[in-house]
């Protein structure tokens, strides 16, 4: 009995090393995560919040039925300065796998957002702000995100974003990945146009011919048309945000333009609710500045 249970532990710690090596293979950041990260020091991101029931289509959030837009949401990434330990959890660096995440940085709300309802301008208030980069090694892109706390539910007709924690969540590339991925897309595409253009006359002489034997013989070629455009991987290249408007970040880095919020339940599994899109526009530290000390200066004559 006890030498079988020696074999049955011997298999399972052969069975369970290799996948712990896979995993920790794969489970490793890009080597230059804390550098991107440390380079956005002081970058201001102006923020647009556009909330309704979501569908996605292509890869892309479309806002149906109410919406609520919030606007004038200014945000300060600080990538030298870690976020306070009561910052909003963060699906990266408080969640499975903490180490694909730069770790939690310091975010400053210089401006809190806005939206109107039938009471007049209300203000959001966002509590507890905190950023971070999740990049896994070698893969070609990565994300920003940011997560706050909401003291009150923000809400107008059906449109809302719940009390709690939420989520912004923009795509990031290096310069030389989004060129590799727009090349690449541009060939899929390729590939993709001249085999629609070959089935598309396949089946025209299919239709057209009176003779079994060529009949056969043009369906087979629109089959293996068809199958060409399906391996040509235009359909996954569809839903990346690669021809969008992009932000330049400093260390050679781009987000696109266009985010998501969502949110979820506490727990690592939990499920994510897609509230809404977002949209960045890159703002001056400078400007924002002068603002500043000019309302100051008219507090203190």
């Amino acid at each position: 009995m006890k030498i079988s249970a020696l074999i049955i532990c011997a298999i399972g710690a052969t069975a369970v090393a290799p996948s712990s090596a896979f995993l920790s293979l794969i489970n490793k950041a890009n080597p230059s995560l804390s550098k991107y990260a440390e380079a956005q020091e002081d970058a201001m991101l102006k923020i647009h919040l556009d909330i309704g029931q979501v569908e996605m289509k292509d890869g892309k959030p479309l806002i149906t039925g109410n919406r609520l837009g919030i606007d004038n949401l200014l945000l300060q990434l600080r990538g030298k300065e870690s976020a306070s330990p009561k910052h909003a959890s963060l699906p990266g660096a408080d969640g499975p796998n903490p180490q694909l995440s730069s770790g939690p940085k310091s975010l400053v709300v210089v401006n809190q957002g806005s939206y109107v309802d039938l009471a007049g301008t209300q203000h959001v208030n966002l509590e507890d702000g905190a950023w971070e980069m999740v990049w896994r090694s070698n893969a070609r892109a990565g994300a920003l995100i940011c997560a706050f706390n909401l003291a009150e539910e923000v809400k107008r007709n059906d449109a809302a974003i719940p009390k709690g924690r939420f989520f912004l969540t923009f795509p990031l590339w290096t310069s030389e990945s989004l060129q590799d991925l727009r090349d690449r897309k541009a060939k899929a595409e390729e590939k993709a146009t001249e085999a629609i253009e070959r089935h598309e006359s396949e089946v025209r002489m299919m239709q057209e011919t009176n003779n079994p034997l060529m009949k056969a013989l043009h369906f087979r070629n629109a089959c293996k048309a068809h199958e060409d455009l399906d391996y040509s991987g235009y359909r996954s290249y569809q839903k990346m945000p690669l021809e969008r408007d992009m932000i330049h970040l400093e260390g050679n880095l781009h987000i696109c333009s266009l985010g998501t919020i969502w949110t979820k339940k506490e727990g690592w599994f939990a499920d994510h609710e897609l509230l809404g899109s977002a949209r960045a526009f890159q703002d001056d530290l400078a400007k924002v500045t002068g603002v500043a000390d000019k309302k100051i200066s008219n507090l203190h004559p």
